[in-house]
């Protein structure tokens, strides 16, 4: 911990991101650039409680690794004011219980700041434990809004994600601008992520004007049939003008598969989590299916690409692999908004950290400017997500489109707005 205070915030661009030494932090060790506590005074202890093992490890590994990346360009450009960023990093094996021990060894161990998983159930042990201690919890992307209303798991709990509150509004927002309005529901009940996204999807076309004409749900998870619901989609197919899946991979890119292979050629909507080459790999060669994604990039084409693309050659030149979905950008975007608060706060003690990002902090990013938190809600606000369509086997951009309305749920929800 130090309480000195960098005067002003550098900026993301092309020289920032041009600092990719060869070796550095990677996300598949027990811990990163030493252990122990924040004993010494000349530095900033992050602890990373991330999966790099089991079923949350495709969403926790890369944003992990690019947050990496970016403590690594601070360091290797003095820092903030001179003191470095030092990383504690954890496998949490996407296990409630593991996360609960490791959040418990950060705090032990000197964190002044956890980052937490993409993923609410698996980050509320964790932030728990951390609220309880006074030190700000930060998920990497964890999409349901319980993680950012201040009240569930606490006021020093965020999120750097817009949450799927907003996807679900913005699947529904552009979908009923497409003259799209009747639509199927297929809701997976595996996360909360996924329920929250179908409740927000279904309140906020209904509150558009549009009709959910059948739902249905299944479990999610690796081994997915979803031959009983395909039965009823097509039951009702006459009536309806798209499918939304309200899902996350690799049951999402499953279930597409699958209706496909069913012979139904409705258009399907998805939210963010079924972005990426999973989803190409897995579904293959279908056409007519949208998304919103945090970015277009990599296996996207379409899109004005030149940031986004400047950090998946920076992400490539330190792990040897490109990114394989827009959620990496999640973690690089995290400090870039941590080291312009770093910068702002009146000294590096939990507190105080936390008293600067709860004001609410813009930053630009590789795909502009972001504004993270603000008086009642501790997540991102108002970000306009990329539409991206599979067509051919190809994903291409379609259009930037930000929700019409955030539905009032009735699950207190302090994010949302009418």
């Amino acid at each position: 911990m130090n309480t000195s205070k960098r005067a002003s915030a550098r900026r993301w661009g092309p020289a920032a991101i041009g600092l990719t030494a060869a070796a550095g932090l990677v996300l598949s060790g027990c811990a990163a650039a030493g252990g122990g506590g924040s004993g010494d005074a000349d530095e900033i202890v992050i602890g990373f409680a991330l999966s790099q093992s089991g079923n949350m490890a495709p969403f926790d590994v890369e944003p992990g690794n690019a947050a990496l990346l970016r403590v690594e360009e601070i360091n290797e450009n003095g820092g903030i004011d001179g003191t470095e960023i030092r990383t504690v990093v954890k496998d949490v094996q996407s296990s409630t219980e593991t996360m609960g021990v490791v959040t418990s060894e950060l705090i032990a161990e000197g964190a002044d700041l956890i980052v937490t998983p993409c993923d609410f159930d698996l980050s509320a042990p964790g932030a728990i434990a951390a609220q309880g201690a006074g030190i700000p919890a930060i998920s990497i992307c964890a999409g349901d809004p319980k993680t950012a209303d201040r009240t569930t798991l606490g006021d020093h709990v965020f999120t750097a994600n817009a949450g799927s509150d907003v996807e679900g509004a913005t699947g529904a927002s552009w979908a009923f601008d497409q003259d799209w309005t009747s639509a199927y529901l297929l809701q997976d009940e595996s996360i909360e992520y996924t329920k929250s996204t179908g409740v927000y999807f279904q309140a906020a076309f209904e509150e558009l004007g549009g009709e959910v004409v059948g739902t249905s749900s299944f479990p999610g998870g690796d081994s997915v049939d979803i031959g009983a619901q395909i039965s009823d989609i097509r039951a009702n197919a006459a009536d309806l003008d798209f499918i939304y899946v309200a899902s996350w991979n690799p049951a999402g890119a499953t279930a597409v598969k699958q209706i496909r292979d069913s012979g139904i050629d409705l258009p399907i909507v998805t939210p963010a989590a079924v972005d990426g080459q999973l989803l190409i790999d897995i579904a293959g060669n279908v056409s007519d299916v949208y998304y919103t994604a945090f970015t277009c990039y990599v296996y996207c084409s379409g899109a004005d690409s030149e940031g986004p693309q400047e950090f998946v050659d920076a992400y490539q030149a330190k792990y040897d692999a490109e990114p394989s979905s827009g959620y990496a950008l999640h973690g690089y975007n995290l400090m870039l908004m941590l080291e312009q608060a770093l910068a702002e706060t009146a000294s590096f003690e939990p507190e105080p950290i936390y008293e600067t990002i709860q004001a609410g902090i813009a930053v630009e990013t590789p795909i502009g400017e972001l504004q993270y938190f603000n008086e009642t809600c501790n997540k991102i606000i108002d970000f306009p997500f990329s539409i991206l369509e599979l067509s051919g086997g190809e994903v291409e951009f379609v259009t930037q489109h930000t929700a019409a309305l955030i539905p009032d749920t009735g699950d207190g929800n302090a994010c949302a707005t009418q």
